[in-house]
C-alpha cells in the first residue's frame, strides 16, 4: 500500500483546547433527551481512577437549563434511562427548569391588548383572528407552532434571563472554589473561558422557535460579564420526526435555516427583548453550529432517533476528560476556523457581470461519533452494582434466597429476656401453713414465678411494696398491743387496722386522697413501660442485634422479635404464666381474708372477753398470741393480693411490650404478615432493603440487556473472557458497607433513612461510591479492546472496521458531487484508543482502507490519539466549513414550506422578507432575481414604485395602489407575475421618452445608487489584500448605470460629459432621497456607512423641466455683474423639496432631542454643533458626525450675511 494513504502518526494541532466549563441548554424534547442522557454518562463515570459523582450538582464543571412550553405531559424520557441506575439524580430539577403555562390571552385577546406590549408587536405574527381559525391551544405545548416558542420565550425573557446569569455565575465561582474537587475529578480546565451549549431541533415549535434568541442572549450574558468564552449550537434537521407530520415538520425547519442563515450573515434577529436592558446584541448568535440528522455523508441512515441523541450525547461527554483525545476533539473547531470564515460563491448568469456572484457563509459543521465497545464499562457497572447487592446483603444481614438465615437460638432468646426485660424465672414457695385446711382451685402448690413481677413492687430507693406493708402492719399492731387499750377492744380496733391497711393496699371509693400500693403498682408498670420503650433502651439493643457481625443482621432481628413475642403469648407463655400466678395470688388473699382471718377473729374475740370465764380458763394471756396470729394472716393477705397486682401488672406490661413488638395486621400482595410496631418498623427497613435489592436487580438485567442492544453509533465487540462473576467474601463486604456507612451511627441511624427516597438514595450512593473503589483495575499493558480484536477473523476485523467509520461519519446529509468545493482538508478524524501507538502499528493500515468512498476524506485525516479508556475505541469526526445550501433534503423542505407557509405562519417574525433563501436555485431561476431586481432599481429610480413608511413599496396603477412587499421579499422571491407586467410597462412607457438630461440624471442617480445606497464593503483576504467586496445589488445598480450610460453616448456623445457634470451638480433639485431605505439592505453586503437610496422628484418629468435646470446654470452673468453668492454644500444650490427629519443628539453618552434641520442650523450657527457632534435619525444604522450627513452639509456652507438667530439654548457643546 501506497504511504501517501496510510493513516498519519499522531501530529499535535496548533491549539490544544483544555476543559471549558460549560452551560447545558436544552430546548424543547430534543434537548432535553440529549442532555439526560449526557447526565446520565456525568454520574455513571469513574472520574480521576476511582471516584464517581454522586449528584449532577458535585460535578463543577457543568451546569444545566431545561426550557420548554409546560404542555402538561411528562418531560423525562422513558428511553433515555433505560440503563441509567440513578434515574432520580438524572432528572433535571426544579431549579434547572423553565417550565411554565404560556397565557396566550394576555397577548392575544384583542389587537389592542398586543400593542400594549410593544417588544412583542413589533414581530408577532399571529392575529386574535388567526389563533382562532387555527385553534391554538398553548396548553397543549407550542404545537409545531414556532411564533409560540418565540412568544413563550418573550413571557418568560426576565426568568430565562436570570437564570443564565445565575447558571454562568455558578460556573465562575465553581472554577474558583471547588480546585480541589476538580483535581479530585482529575480535570485541568481552561479557567478564563466557558462554552455554552445549546441543543434543539428545527423541526419542532419549543426548539425551532426559540433557539436564535437564546444564542443571542447566551452571548450577551457572556459579553456582559466580560467572560471569554463561545456559544454553540446542536441543530437537529427534521429527517427523523416524519412520524409527527412530515411536511408541517419540514416546512419549519426550513423557515428555521432561512432565519439562521440570515442571522449568521450578521444580520440580528432584533434589538432588545426589553426597552430597560443594557444588554449588548451582537450581530451574530453563534459561534459554532452543528447542523445534525438521521443520515451522514456515508449514507448511514437511522429511523430512530434515539439513536442521535445517544451520538450527540456521547460527543459532549467525552469534551470531560483531560486524556490527549479530549484535548484534540475540543481543538477542532478552533483549528478548522479558516475553513468556516469563508463563503460558497454562487456565479450569476454572466449577463450581470463577468464577477457577479451571491455568497453564502461556511459558517455550519456537523460531527459524527460511533464506538468500538467491549463494553467493559457497562459491565463494570454490573459488577458495581453487585457489589452493591452484596454489601447491603452482609451489612443488613439479608439472607439470600436459597440460603437458610442467621436465625437466633432458644438460649439467646431467653438471655435477651433476661437482661432487657428482666424475665427470670423461679419456684415461688412462700404458701401459707393453712392450706391443708381450706379448699384451693388455683394455689395447689409450688408454681412459677417471674422476676418481673417482683420488680413492679419496687417503689422509690431500696424500699419495696411488700416492705411498707410488713412494716406498717407491725408498727399498727405493735401500737395496739402497747398503746394501753383494753384487751376488750382488741377486736374492735383490729378490724380499724384491717381497714386502714385494705384502703392503704387497694384504695376506697370513699377515701382515695393517697396513692394506693395498687395505684402505684400501676404506675412502675407505665414507667417500666416507657422506659423500655425509649429509644436508647429496647430499640438500641435491637439495633444492636442488627449490627453484631457474628450474631446478628436484619434477618436475625426479625427472627428474634417474633421469638420473643411467641415465649411471651403462646399458649405456655410466660404471659399467661403470669395472669394465672395472678389469679393464685388473689385465690391465696381472698382465702385469707375470707377463711383463716375469719376464724382468728372468733379466736381473738374468745380470749379478749371480758368476765370470769376469760379469767378462769386462762384465755386472756392467750390474747397475745392470738393477736399476734391475727397480724400474721392479715399481713399475708395484704402481700398475697399486692402480688397478685404485681403479676397481673406485669403480664399487661409485657402483652404492651409485645404490641409495641408488633402485631401481624394483614398480608400483602405476596401472601406475607404485614406487621405493625417495632416489628413493622423493621419490616419496612426490611422491605425497603429488599426494594432495593430488587431494583438494583432491574438496573443489572437492564444493563445487561443494554450490552446486547445496539444503536447506530455503537459497534459491540464480545470480551475474550466475561469474569463478571466473582466470589463473595461475605465479611469482606460487610467491612466495606460498615466503612461506606461509618458516617450514620449504625442501622438505627440507617432504617430511618430507608424510610425516605431521598434517604434511600443517600445510602445508595455510598455503597456505589464505595463499589468503585473496589472496582478491579486492568493490568498495565492488557487492554481488553485488543485482545477481543485479537479475536476477530481478517473479515470480522474489517466489518468492525467498515461499520465504525461510515457510523463515526458526520450525521448530515450533504451534496458532496455539486460545486460546495466539501473536500478532504474540511474533515477531521480522531481515533481515540487506550495505546494509540500500538493500535496504529497494528490496525491502522486496515483501517484506513475501510473508510467510506465518496465522503471526501483520506487517510491523511486520520489521527490516532490516547483515550485513557480501555476496552474501546472511539472514531471522532468532524467536517467543518459547509453551506448550508449543501443540504441535500432542502428543496423537499422548500415545497412542504411553500405550502404549509399557504396554512400557518411558519417564521418567528411577521416580516418574512427579511429572511435568505438558503437555497441554491439554478441559472434560469437567478436570471429571473436579478432580472426582478434590476426592475425593482429602475421603478424606484423612476418613480414608479414609493416607499412606504412601514417598509413596503407600492406602485400606481388604474388610479389604485399596490403593494409589492419590501426590497427582501423581492430579493427572496422576485415579483408576482401580475405585478412585474404592470410595473414593467410601466417602466417602459417612462424610460423610452427620456431626453439626454433626463439619461444624464439616471447614470448619476444609478451610479450614487451602487457608491452610496449599496456602497461596497472593504475587506481583507487571508493573505493581508484589501479590496471592495461589490454585492448583488451593487452590481445590478452599476448595471442599469452602465446601460443609461451607453445610452447617453448613443443619444449625445458629445455633450455626455457636460450633462453627467450638470446632472451632478444639481441632484439635490432633480432627485431625493428615500427615508428609511437605510433598513433595506442585507448588512453583510454594503459598507455601515451606505447611504439612502435615490428617487427623482414628480417634477423630473415635467416637460422640459431638467433641461431648464441645466440651461439655467449654464448661462454666464453679464459683465460687470457680480455672481451669486456661494450655495451651501460645496457649491451645489440647496436641496430642493428636501425631507424633513428629526435627529438626536448624543454628548458623553447621552442623547437628547430630537431636533428638527431649522433647530440643527440654529445651534450650528451658534457653534454649539460641530462637524464632528454625533448624531442620529430614523433610517441610520449608527451614530455618525454632522459632517457625514449628506442632508446637513448645507448646514456647514459660509454663512450669507445676517447674524444668527437666536434659539433655545441646546445641551452643552460635545
Amino acid at each position: 500500500m501506497d504511504k501517501s494513504a496510510q493513516p498519519s502518526s499522531p501530529v499535535t494541532p496548533p491549539v490544544s483546547e483544555k476543559i471549558h466549563p460549560t452551560l447545558f441548554i436544552a430546548l424543547g424534547g430534543t434537548g432535553m433527551k440529549v442532555n439526560i442522557r449526557l447526565r446520565r454518562r456525568i454520574l455513571n463515570a469513574i472520574w480521576g481512577g476511582n471516584n464517581q459523582v454522586q449528584h449532577i450538582s458535585d460535578f463543577p464543571l457543568v451546569q444545566f437549563i431545561n426550557f420548554d412550553l409546560d404542555s402538561g405531559e411528562v418531560t423525562q424520557d422513558g428511553k433515555s434511562v433505560k440503563t441509567d441506575v440513578l434515574a432520580e439524580q438524572v432528572a433535571f430539577t426544579s431549579e434547572e427548569k423553565v417550565i411554565e403555562p404560556l397565557h396566550l390571552s394576555k397577548y392575544t385577546h384583542s389587537i389592542d391588548e398586543l400593542n400594549r406590549h410593544r417588544e412583542v408587536a413589533e414581530w408577532f405574527p399571529l392575529t386574535p383572528d388567526k389563533i382562532k381559525s387555527l385553534g391554538i391551544d398553548p396548553s397543549k405545548g407550542a404545537g409545531q407552532i414556532r411564533a409560540l416558542s418565540r412568544l413563550y420565550f418573550f413571557d418568560k425573557y426576565p426568568t430565562i434571563r436570570d437564570k443564565l446569569r445565575d447558571k454562568v455565575g455558578r460556573l465562575l465561582n465553581n472554577i474558583g472554589t471547588q480546585a480541589d474537587k476538580l483535581k479530585k475529578l482529575g480535570l485541568e480546565i481552561d479557567p478564563g473561558k466557558i462554552r455554552i451549549v445549546i441543543t434543539g431541533s428545527a423541526a419542532g415549535g419549543t426548539g425551532s422557535g426559540s433557539f436564535l434568541d437564546m444564542g443571542y442572549l447566551a452571548k450577551a450574558i457572556l459579553k456582559e460579564n466580560n467572560i471569554s468564552g463561545k456559544v454553540d449550537l446542536f441543530f437537529v434537521l427534521p429527517g427523523g420526526f416524519n412520524a409527527f407530520n412530515t411536511e408541517r415538520v419540514q416546512a419549519n425547519g426550513y423557515a428555521a435555516l432561512m432565519e439562521l442563515e440570515t442571522c449568521m450573515r450578521g444580520n440580528p434577529l432584533l434589538k432588545h427583548w426589553d426597552a430597560t436592558d443594557n444588554l449588548f446584541i451582537e450581530s451574530r448568535p453563534y459561534d459554532d453550529v452543528f447542523i445534525l440528522d438521521n443520515g451522514n455523508v456515508a449514507q448511514a441512515r437511522t429511523e430512530n432517533q434515539e439513536d442521535i441523541y445517544e451520538m450527540v450525547s456521547d460527543v459532549l461527554f467525552t469534551d470531560f476528560t483531560s486524556q490527549d483525545f479530549a484535548n484534540k476533539k475540543r481543538s477542532v473547531a478552533v483549528n478548522q476556523n479558516q475553513f468556516k470564515i469563508r463563503n460558497f460563491e454562487v456565479s450569476l448568469p454572466q449577463d450581470y457581470g463577468s464577477d457577479t456572484k451571491l455568497r453564502f457563509p461556511r459558517a455550519y459543521s456537523s460531527v459524527g461519533q460511533a464506538v468500538l465497545d467491549t463494553q467493559i464499562d457497562a459491565r463494570q457497572n454490573v459488577r458495581l452494582n453487585q457489589q452493591v447487592q452484596h454489601m447491603l446483603k452482609a451489612f443488613f444481614g439479608v439472607a439470600n434466597a436459597e440460603v437458610t438465615g442467621n436465625r437466633p437460638t432458644d438460649k439467646e432468646r431467653d438471655e435477651f429476656l433476661k437482661e432487657q426485660l428482666t424475665i427470670t424465672a423461679r419456684t415461688f414457695t412462700d404458701l401459707p401453713e393453712f392450706l391443708s385446711r381450706v379448699e384451693l382451685t388455683q394455689a395447689t402448690g409450688e408454681f412459677t414465678h417471674y422476676q418481673i413481677a417482683d420488680d413492679l413492687l419496687q417503689v422509690e430507693g431500696d424500699n419495696s411494696v411488700i416492705a411498707q406493708i410488713e412494716q406498717k402492719v407491725e408498727a399498727l399492731f405493735e401500737r395496739l398491743q402497747n398503746g394501753g387499750a383494753d384487751k376488750d377492744q382488741w377486736l374492735t380496733l383490729v378490724r380499724e387496722i384491717q381497714q386502714q391497711l385494705e384502703r392503704d393496699t387497694k384504695g376506697s371509693s370513699i377515701d382515695s386522697a393517697e396513692r394506693n400500693h395498687e395505684v402505684r403498682i400501676k404506675e412502675n408498670r407505665l414507667k417500666r413501660f416507657a422506659q423500655w420503650t425509649r429509644e436508647d433502651s429496647l430499640p438500641e439493643q435491637l439495633f444492636r442485634r442488627l449490627d453484631d457481625d457474628e450474631r446478628g443482621g436484619l434477618d436475625y432481628t426479625l427472627a428474634l422479635v417474633e421469638m420473643i413475642k411467641d415465649r411471651l403469648e403462646n399458649d405456655n407463655g410466660i404471659i399467661p404464666a403470669l395472669e394465672k400466678n395472678a389469679g393464685r395470688f388473689k385465690e391465696l388473699s381472698e382465702k385469707l381474708e375470707s377463711s383463716e382471718l375469719a376464724r382468728e377473729f372468733e379466736r381473738l374475740k374468745e380470749t379478749t372477753g371480758k368476765g370470769l370465764l376469760a379469767r378462769l380458763s386462762g384465755k386472756e394471756k392467750q390474747a397475745d398470741t392470738v393477736i399476734s396470729q391475727v397480724k400474721d394472716t392479715l399481713r399475708d393477705s395484704l402481700l398475697f393480693y399486692v402480688r397478685s397486682v404485681a403479676a397481673r401488672e406485669a403480664a399487661q406490661l409485657l402483652r404492651d411490650i409485645s404490641e409495641w413488638l408488633g402485631r401481624k395486621e394483614s398480608v400483602d400482595n405476596n401472601g406475607r404478615p404485614i406487621w405493625s410496631g417495632f416489628v413493622g418498623r423493621l419490616q419496612d427497613g426490611r422491605n425497603a432493603v429488599d426494594n432495593l435489592l430488587k431494583g438494583i436487580d432491574a438496573n443489572i438485567a437492564k444493563i445487561k440487556a443494554s450490552i446486547h442492544t445496539q444503536h447506530a453509533t455503537l459497534i459491540p465487540l464480545a470480551l475474550v473472557k466475561n469474569d463478571e462473576e466473582q466470589p463473595v467474601d461475605s465479611q469482606q463486604v460487610r467491612e466495606w458497607a460498615k466503612d461506606a456507612f461509618k458516617d450514620f451511627g449504625g442501622s438505627k441511624t440507617l432504617f430511618g433513612k430507608l424510610q425516605t427516597q431521598e434517604g434511600q438514595e443517600e445510602l445508595l450512593l455510598k455503597l456505589r461510591n464505595k463499589a468503585v473503589q473496589q472496582l478491579p483495575k486492568n493490568l498495565p499493558g492488557v487492554d481488553p479492546l485488543m485482545t477481543a480484536l485479537a479475536a476477530l477473523t481478517p473479515d470480522e476485523q474489517r466489518e468492525k472496521f467498515r461499520l465504525l467509520l461510515q457510523r463515526a461519519m458526520p450525521w448530515v446529509p450533504l451534496n458532496l458531487n455539486g460545486d460546495f468545493d466539501i473536500h478532504k482538508d474540511l474533515y477531521t478524524c480522531l481515533i481515540g484508543v487506550q495505546n494509540a501507538s500500538e493500535f496504529s502499528r497494528t490496525y491502522g493500515a486496515q483501517l484506513a482502507q475501510c473508510l467510506p468512498q465518496g465522503t471526501g476524506m483520506t487517510a491523511g485525516q486520520i489521527q490516532f490519539v490516547e483515550s485513557g479508556m480501555p476496552g474501546k475505541l472511539i472514531c471522532y469526526t468532524e467536517l467543518s466549513g459547509f453551506p448550508i445550501p449543501a443540504l441535500t433534503q432542502l428543496s423537499t423542505y422548500l415545497a412542504s414550506y411553500r405550502k404549509e407557509s399557504a396554512i400557518i405562519p411558519l417564521h418567528v417574525h411577521k416580516r418574512i422578507s427579511q429572511f435568505v433563501q438558503p437555497i441554491q436555485f439554478n441559472q434560469e431561476q437567478y436570471r429571473q432575481f436579478a432580472e426582478d431586481f434590476k426592475l425593482f432599481l429602475h421603478a424606484i429610480a423612476l418613480g414608479i414604485l414609493e416607499r412606504l413608511n412601514n417598509g413596503l413599496y407600492e406602485f400606481l396603477i388604474a388610479k389604485d395602489n399596490f403593494t409589492i412587499g419590501d426590497e427582501f421579499s423581492i430579493r427572496q422571491s422576485g415579483f408576482h407575475s401580475i405585478h412585474r407586467t404592470d410595473i414593467t410597462a410601466q417602466v417602459k412607457e417612462k424610460s423610452l421618452r427620456l431626453d439626454n438630461a433626463q439619461v444624464a440624471a439616471l447614470v448619476e442617480l444609478f451610479e450614487e445608487l451602487s457608491t452610496s445606497a449599496y456602497k461596497a464593503q472593504k475587506r481583507t483576504s487571508e493573505e493581508g489584500v484589501s479590496s471592495n467586496f461589490e454585492a448583488f445589488p451593487f452590481k445590478i445598480a452599476e448595471l442599469l448605470k452602465n446601460e443609461y450610460m451607453a445610452r447617453l453616448n448613443r443619444q449625445a456623445p458629445a455633450d455626455a460629459k457636460k450633462l453627467r457634470a450638470l446632472a451632478e451638480q444639481y441632484k439635490g433639485q432633480w432627485s431625493r432621497h428615500i427615508e428609511g431605505s437605510l433598513a433595506d439592505v442585507y448588512k453583510e453586503e454594503v459598507d455601515a456607512l451606505h447611504g439612502e437610496k435615490l428617487t427623482v422628484v414628480k417634477e423630473f418629468f415635467n416637460e422640459g423641466w431638467l433641461e431648464n435646470l441645466f440651461n439655467q446654470a449654464s448661462a454666464a452673468p453679464p459683465a460687470g455683474m457680480a455672481p451669486p453668492p456661494p450655495a451651501a454644500g460645496n457649491g451645489a444650490p440647496p436641496p430642493f423639496a428636501a425631507p424633513q427629519h428629526s435627529y438626536h443628539l448624543s454628548v458623553s453618552g447621552t442623547n437628547y432631542g430630537p431636533y428638527n434641520t431649522q433647530q440643527l442650523q440654529q445651534y450650528v450657527q451658534s457653534g454649539q454643533i460641530t462637524r464632528d457632534s454625533l448624531l442620529w435619525r430614523e433610517g441610520m444604522p449608527a451614530w455618525q458626525t454632522a459632517g457625514q450627513i449628506m442632508e446637513l452639509a448645507h448646514l456647514f456652507a459660509p454663512a450669507v450675511g445676517g447674524p444668527p438667530l437666536t434659539a433655545p439654548a441646546p445641551p452643552p457643546a460635545p
